[in-house]
């Protein structure tokens, strides 16, 4: 089969054309290095971090031990090493058998060697150093931290001394490209370095970045300061951003989206107060008690009268003296009611945290009319809760935007859309003329397969009909029989005679002319012998029939 296939390749490429084997080639190379390009890309590994803030000693025996291993690496600077992505986690491993790293970031396998025969000192010492490079690994672990070192001053306790020197630590931090810790970071850092000491507390933590500048200093009343000042300024941003996008809504639906532009400031009050207040009202209202005292008197003549002039000072009704022998009668009514008076006391804790003060400003684009602007006006002052008494400020205004940049942007979004419009086409339509050309071709190349194909097999078995028939003349009409076993055979033994005595002939002439060599046996004389042979080998009996026949015809 192999050299069946062989042989109609070798035959195809006969056929061709200079032009055509030229283009098979060129397109053969292509293919081949298409494919090898390819290959090679698959193959090509992927790197990833496996070391990073290195120093240079550390750096270059662990590249020493990349090479002998034959692991592949890379350089990032001097102390990044990259290394294939699938062998990350077993560089790191490897390295760390060989004890790598070893100047930088020192965690407690300090302790893993043996430590027979060290001091004390040289054990708090490793201890110290451990400790450290603990926290250097957990603070370099967070995403804006690029490097960090940690110092620890751990004061020896003593059994006498009253008063313990408490530990410090210090913490010097270098931020990534483009990053930066807030305040809520740095204390988080804080207080992860005092709770992993013994005995350390924030307040004696102090955080430095790499250029100098103070993150934290320490101190309780800064540290509570900042925390309430972080507090206190996220509660004001967010009170702001809520009014600013209630606002920008209400705009939004009126003018229409990019047509206004609010601002909003709102400051709190953060001081607790408690009131107490009590209020009296004069207003009777019910009766705490009531006393009333009645006299009365009746006397004879004797009774003394009173002091000349007095009489308007004594009680109602006034004794009256008659004559002599006459009754005098006296008689007083005193009455005491006392009211209870209604008093009010109230007591207010204000919480920190109300409004103080609100300033929103708010510009237009393109609202030129005065009563669309107060109409305008009273809307925001409703969204925002606008108190002009509690000192509230408020301005809307209308001016014409600038959207000069907006256009510019708006028109090369266009212009980059259209381009990815036609290069989204040039390649469907690429790929479709390569498919429709890869189509053509191809049918070409199976078309001169079969040719080359059909022209390679030569008809050697004609039916009988045919090969009785003189040259030139049709079929029997008719004539759908099949042609025996025998015809078959006599046509090919014809042909082969035929064939035979065209080739003594080729050869007597080819003895006449010297020089030219002898004339080989032809593929058609090949092809006929081995139909011969399959033929016998088919059907032996017919073949022995059809040459009893010959003989016979030949004694004749």
């Amino acid at each position: 089969m192999l050299a069946n296939l062989g042989q109609q390749a070798r035959s195809f490429w006969q056929h061709q054309s200079q032009s055509r084997r030229i283009s098979l080639a060129v397109i053969t190379l292509a293919v081949i290095i298409v494919a090898v390009v390819f290959v090679m890309w698959a193959s090509t590994p992927t790197y990833a971090v496996a070391y990073r803030g290195l120093s240079e000693s550390d750096a270059g025996e662990i590249v020493q031990k990349l090479e002998e291993a034959k692991i592949p690496y890379r350089l990032k600077d001097t102390g990044t090493i990259l290394v294939p992505s699938d062998k990350v986690y077993e560089v790191r491993l490897k390295m760390a058998r060989e004890g790598l790293p070893k100047t930088s970031q020192v965690g407690f396998e300090l302790f893993s060697n043996n430590t027979l025969g060290m001091t004390e000192f040289t054990q708090r010492v490793n201890y110290q150093r451990a400790l450290e490079g603990e926290l250097e690994r957990t603070i370099g672990n967070l995403d804006a931290v690029e490097m960090v070192r940690v110092h620890l001053v751990l004061p020896e306790k003593s059994l006498l001394a009253r008063d313990q020197v408490p530990p410090t630590a210090s913490v010097v931090i270098k931020e990534k490209p483009g990053k930066y810790l807030d305040k809520a970071q740095v204390r988080a850092i804080t207080h992860l370095v005092a709770s992993s000491v013994e005995g350390l507390t924030p307040e004696n933590v102090v955080i430095v970045d790499a250029e100098g500048n103070l993150l934290a200093s320490g101190s309780q009343d800064d540290t509570t300061t900042a925390v309430q000042a972080d507090t206190f300024r996220n509660a004001e941003q967010a009170a702001a951003a809520e009014i600013q996008r209630n606002v920008q809504n209400l705009l939004n639906s009126v003018l229409g989206p990019n047509r206004s532009v609010v601002q909003a400031q709102v400051v709190m009050d953060w001081t607790q107060r408690e009131l107490t207040s009590q209020t009296f009202n004069p207003t009777p209202a019910a009766i705490r008690s009531s006393q009333k005292i009645t006299e009365s008197y009746t006397g004879g003549a004797e009774a003394v009268g009173g002091v000349p002039g007095a009489a308007s000072n004594l009680p109602m009704p006034v004794p009256v003296t008659q004559g002599e022998g006459q009754m005098v009668t006296y008689q007083r009514t005193e009455e005491t009611v006392n009211y209870e008076i209604t008093q009010v006391q109230t007591h207010e804790i204000q919480t920190p945290g109300q409004i103080k003060r609100i300033s929103l400003s708010v510009l237009v684009d393109g609202l030129d009319s005065p009563e669309h602007l107060q109409v305008l006006r009273k809307a925001i002052a409703a969204a925002a809760g606008i108190d002009e008494t509690r000192g509230d400020m408020l301005a809307v205004e209308s001016m014409a935007f600038d959207r000069t940049y907006y256009e510019e942007q708006a028109r090369e979004m266009q212009k980059s859309q259209q381009t990815d419009l036609y290069f989204r086409i040039g390649e469907i339509v690429l790929a479709v003329l390569l498919v429709a050309g890869l189509a053509f071709y191809l049918q070409r190349v199976f078309r001169n397969l079969r040719l080359a194909s059909s022209e390679a097999w030569i008809t050697i078995m004609k039916p009988v009909s045919e090969a009785a028939l003189p040259a030139g003349a049709g079929t029997v009409a008719g004539s759908g029989a099949r042609p025996s076993l025998s015809d078959n055979l006599a046509t090919v033994m014809g042909m082969l005679e035929q064939n035979q005595q065209a080739a003594l002939q080729a050869g007597a002439v080819s003895e006449g002319a010297p020089g030219r060599p002898k004339v080989r046996t032809s593929q058609e004389d090949e092809q006929l012998q081995k139909a011969l042979a399959r033929l016998a080998e088919e059907s032996p009996a017919t073949v022995a029939e059809v040459i009893q026949i010959w003989l016979n015809e030949s004694g004749k």
